[in-house]
């Protein structure tokens, strides 16, 4: 079964956007890609939410991820800009329940907070990485929004990049059932 890794970058206080949506603030040495060429390389599938996808489509150059199965989650129509692109409008939790039935490699949940907390909640996300800039906003979109359940994680890997970037990766702790 596939994987669903949440990978992702965030302020020190937790938020993944300011209040207008932006990511502005996000630093980094040029020279260095914090291992996202090869995270980037086990992906088969990147889900996004509708404001991720369509804040990607602002940024002026190619659609970023070519070459990659794209799901974007929408209740509004969207355009799909490339073939490799779809929109679904249905439950993202039963259509990434399928998806983690499909070969191919990991499935990046790449944002946003609405769709990753809906994927939390339903107890489809295995892993979290996630890029803690040394910044503090103050206010901003959350890593999520109001989860109904609690998860427990697990750190897994720890490791400080260059510009005081953090690199934190938990896999979330699957409660025990006994009606399984």
């Amino acid at each position: 079964m596939r994987e669903v890794v949440y990978y992702l970058t965030q302020s020190v206080d937790g938020f993944i956007a300011d209040v207008d949506g932006k990511v502005g603030w996000m630093s980094g040495s040029p020279n260095e890609d914090y291992g996202y060429e090869k995270f980037y390389h086990s992906v088969g599938t990147i889900l996004l939410g509708s404001h991720t996808y369509e804040h990607i489509l602002g940024i002026e150059g190619n659609f970023p991820y070519p070459d990659k199965e794209v799901v974007v989650y929408s209740h509004r129509d969207l355009e799909a800009v490339e073939p490799n692109i779809l929109i679904e409008r249905g439950d993202a939790a039963e259509s990434v329940a399928r998806l983690k039935l499909k070969e191919g490699g990991s499935i990046w949940l790449g944002g946003g907070a609405e769709l990753a907390t809906s994927l939390l909640d339903a107890g489809l996300v295995d892993r979290i990485r996630v890029f803690l800039q040394p910044i503090l906003l103050g206010n901003g979109i959350g890593l999520t929004d109001v989860l109904q359940r609690y998860k427990t994680l697990e750190l897994t890997h720890t490791k400080e990049w260059i510009g005081g970037i953090v690199e934190l990766e938990y896999t979330i702790v699957k409660p025990w059932r006994s009606d399984v």
